[in-house]
Formats: C-alpha cells, structure tokens, sequence
C-alpha cells in the first residue's frame, strides 16, 4: 500500500470537546478497506465526508478518546472535521482540544 494513501491527521470536533489524529497506519487502512470495501487509495483523490469521519472515529477509538464504539453515534456527535496538513499537525498528539 502507499504510504501517502492514508497519509496526515484529521481534526474533528464532537460534543466531547475538540481532537487531532493521525490516520496514517495499516491497522486504520485495512479497517477502511473492510468497513468500505474500497482500497484506502481513495482517500488521497476521492474523500468522502462519511470516510473521513469513519478515519476519525477509528483513529480516535485507537487513542482511547472519548469517540464511543458506535460509529452511528459518533456521527450524530459529529460536529466539524477537517484534514490537517502535516506542518499544521507537526508534534500533535491526540489530545482534548480544551487543554
């Protein structure tokens, strides 16, 4: 797989507060690839809203935020996301955005 396939983070907001992940393993990728049933190439020139924020979500359960384990309802919790450029996210790690 190419590396720049789920390559940088993501920053999202939900009712729990505000967070930055990196999307950028395997482990995130082949969740993608068996949740979608469409290889993770795709985010780099086709994103979809709802892939993003399933890359969030996943990424978010792996940190051990506050994201629950219902994607569903992650989604009606959902309330921005948006791709971070890596100079933007230089150094961040996945933490509350309120700190």
């Amino acid at each position: 797989m190419p590396r720049d396939a789920v390559e940088g983070s993501l920053r999202f907001t939900t009712d729990k507060g505000s967070f930055t992940v990196a999307i950028d393993t395997i482990k995130n990728a082949i969740a993608f690839e068996r949740r979608f049933n469409v290889s993770a190439t795709v985010l780099a020139v086709q994103p979809r809203l709802e892939w993003l924020a399933f890359m969030a979500w996943q990424a978010g359960r792996d940190n051990g935020l506050p994201v629950g384990d219902d994607f569903d309802a992650f989604v009606d919790s959902l309330q921005g996301i948006e791709a971070v450029e890596q100079d933007e996210d230089e150094g961040a790690n996945p933490t509350n955005g309120d700190q």
